[in-house]
């Protein structure tokens, strides 16, 4: 293994991830043997909806590889759109599996319910509850070794403790729940079968706004808008009082959000006669050479922005580029 493998993995991201997959994908095995052993849905609901989170999690992971080693001739914020992709994705995906699972639920107390083996099932919630903590006090000690606090926006970069404590949560309800079934006798009674398909529903009511909001969020990023206008009106107020000082005509500000970067592009129509004036004149001759040039060779629609700068570092920063020690040029 190479120096800079040997830093990926070593990373807080890239080690939540790790037991973010292998975390999910045996829940997700520990639900469908133990939801076909029990007939219950609620347990294959849980084995199904882990097998979709450890799938987006090892998507995720190279996501995150792919935005800790930025291309210096890629744009960044096309990397940092791809987690926005999984949310819709993993959203969508969610709101389909709750769907079914629903109807499937409704379906089973209009034909008089489901017998399920309690006693598994029981055994279940337990082994789901005790790795769920376990998990969660794990995944909360690697968040809190992180250098940099999670971003605002959804990010995929990273694992959330809660989702590991909601999941103990759930498989402590399973147990207690289906624990009363086997304190109750015989679960073939009519009222008994009626336990799981309530369970599944319940779930469902509890569960569905969260994908929803994934779907939405990730929609938004996707569409280049930050689905927060307090955003903008922040930026435009931060922006205000250096605007001031550069004479202009008229400036355009647009904002998008693609994952945990915030791209802002700021136009600035100079006004004429004043000493800005030759230096864009100049600026814009050379952009007018290149745009004559890609017109004219260049069949694809194409839009061209180009910054001129003498600041390096300025623009190795811009394009989130790791910094060379090379001086400014003056």
């Amino acid at each position: 293994m190479s120096s800079s493998d040997a830093d990926l993995a070593q990373r807080p991201g890239e080690q939540i991830l790790r037991v973010a997959i292998w975390g999910n994908f045996a829940l997700a095995g520990l639900g469908v043997v133990f939801g076909l052993l029990t007939r219950s849905h609620v347990i294959l609901l849980d084995g199904v909806l882990s097998a979709l989170n450890g799938l987006i999690a090892l998507m995720a992971r190279q996501v995150d590889r792919r935005l800790a080693e930025p291309d210096p001739e890629r744009l960044p914020f096309a990397d940092a759109a791809l987690e926005p992709l999984l949310e819709v994705l993993r959203g969508a995906v969610s709101l389909v599996i709750y769907g079914f699972a629903g109807l499937a639920a409704i379906a089973a107390l209009g034909s008089g319910g489901r017998v399920v083996r309690a006693v598994f099932a029981l055994i279940y919630g337990a082994i789901v509850a005790v790795g769920g903590m376990v998990l969660a006090s794990y995944q909360g000690r690697q968040l809190q070794g992180q250098d940099q606090q999670p971003a605002q926006s959804l990010s995929l970069g990273a694992v959330d403790a809660r989702h590991w404590f909601v999941e103990g949560a759930m498989g402590l309800a399973i147990a207690v729940v289906f624990g009363l079934v086997v304190m109750a006798g015989n679960p073939e009674q009519s009222l008994l079968r009626y336990v799981d398909p309530i369970a599944v529903l319940v779930v469902v009511w509890l569960s569905v706004r969260e994908p929803w909001r994934w779907a939405k969020q990730g929609w938004f990023e996707m569409l280049e808008r930050s689905g927060d206008r307090r955003l903008q009106q922040r930026l435009r107020k931060i922006l205000d009082r250096p605007l001031r000082l550069v004479p202009h005509e008229h400036h355009i500000l647009r904002v998008g959000r693609f994952g945990d970067i915030v791209y802002i592009q700021l136009y600035l129509i100079i006004s004429p006669n004043n000493e800005l004036t030759r230096q864009v004149l100049a600026h814009d001759r050379i952009r007018q050479l290149m745009y004559d040039r890609l017109n004219e060779k260049f069949s694809e629609a194409f839009a061209l922005d180009l910054v001129m700068t003498s600041d390096r570092l300025w623009a190795e920063r811009a394009i989130r580029q790791q910094p060379t020690d090379s001086p400014t040029p003056p």
